[in-house]
């Protein structure tokens, strides 16, 4: 065992989130009221660098128990919502962690919660509640069994006698392989390859000598001994944003599936097109789409802080956010596509319609006109 493994959390909390879809825009305004909800407060002295346009709301769900098959413990977890106006619902399942915990001892607890079912079906349930409470303020609530997960082991204070101990420490979990274990969930013995250890630990970020964070694709360490959950908070919101990515794309394969299906199915007439419903609806869906990434966006418009941008990008292409983002570009420029051509259809039967009208008004004119020298 080395030495990082064996190192002890004196206070910390395992922060177990599950995100899901909920509509195409939520009225935090409206939300607020209906809940008795509070917007987020973010503490701390890297606060000043978040600038969040539209502050999303905050619910306690209570206390729950959660119990996973391969712990041999029940764990009792505080259970929270939060309510992004773009559309995402995010909760939050936080597991105190036991006092003298080595990081050794908290992999397999870690591992059987990464992906724990129990977990998914409490946060669906958890969802399909919030979305009842949260009523009219849902706009086009959606139907989407799909969610991300996301774990943060957050440490606020290690077991170390001194301050210069405690940064020794965090020196050493910045490259340790126990901790790029816990990051994997990996409880073998045998230890990673070198290039597997630096691959997860590349993304590790100071701001103070006292703190550390290092992010992988789906979970992360965060040493805060202010108790700040700043960070935590940056890597929730890019895991909702990489969620909403994912509903879109999954919602343009189908929407595209849909309109190649009708055009083919489609008859054409001279006296009507057969595209005027599915113009209007292609447009409506091309505006829906346009507005989602907007509200994206401006989800976190600006991060003033150095180390707060490096922390959220990281997190962000960690995540393969641009990967998505340009998937749901690229399928919605087909979209924008196929409704200049619907359109270009549409108007195209228009015209032949009116050519023959006129052919029509001049037959009859001519027919008038004979019968009148007859």
């Amino acid at each position: 065992m080395t030495e990082s493994a064996s190192v002890q959390i004196e206070r910390g909390r395992i922060l177990a989130y599950r995100v899901f879809d909920a509509g195409n825009f939520i009225a935090l305004d409206v939300a607020e009221k209906l809940l008795a909800a509070r917007r987020v407060e973010m503490r701390g002295p890297l606060v000043e660098g978040l600038v969040i346009p539209v502050r999303p709301l905050e619910v306690d769900l209570g206390v729950c128990e959660v119990t996973v098959p391969g712990l041999s413990q029940t764990m009792t977890a505080n259970a929270s919502a939060r309510i992004f106006d773009f559309g995402a619902v995010s909760f939050l399942y936080d597991i105190a962690i036991e006092p003298g915990t080595t990081l050794s001892a908290l992999t397999p607890v870690c591992d059987a919660l990464y992906d724990a079912a129990e977990l998914e079906t409490q946060g669906c349930e958890h969802r399909r509640d919030l979305i009842a409470r949260l009523g009219p303020s849902v706009e086009h609530a959606h139907d989407w069994a799909d969610g991300e997960t996301y774990t943060i082991v957050f440490i606020e204070k290690l077991a170390a006698s001194s301050i210069e101990e405690h940064r020794r420490c965090l020196a050493e979990l910045a490259r340790s392989e126990a901790v790029a274990k816990l990051l994997l969930g990996e409880t073998s013995d045998a230890p990673l390859s070198a290039a597997v250890r630096d691959d997860v630990l590349r993304n590790t970020f100071s701001y103070f000598a006292d703190d550390l964070a290092i992010v992988d694709w789906n979970s992360a360490v965060v040493v805060e001994p202010s108790g700040s959950r700043i960070v935590p908070f940056v890597l929730e919101l890019a895991t909702s944003q990489l969620l909403e990515f994912r509903y879109y794309d999954v919602l343009l394969d189908r929407e595209l599936a849909r309109v190649y299906d009708y055009v083919e199915k489609a008859r054409p007439s001279i006296l009507r097109s057969p595209y005027g419903a599915l113009t209007r609806q292609v447009l409506s869906r091309f505006m829906e789409l346009t507005e989602f990434t907007e509200r994206v966006d401006n989800a976190i418009k600006s991060v003033g802080d150095v180390y707060l941008a490096r922390v959220y990008l990281a997190a962000i292409k960690r995540f393969r956010v641009p990967e998505w983002r340009e998937s749901v570009e690229a399928k919605l420029g087909l979209i924008a596509r196929a409704y200049e051509l619907l359109k270009g259809e549409v108007e195209v039967t228009r015209t032949q319609i009116l050519e023959v009208i006129v052919v029509l008004l001049i037959l009859i004119e001519v027919i008038t006109a004979l019968g009148r020298h007859t």
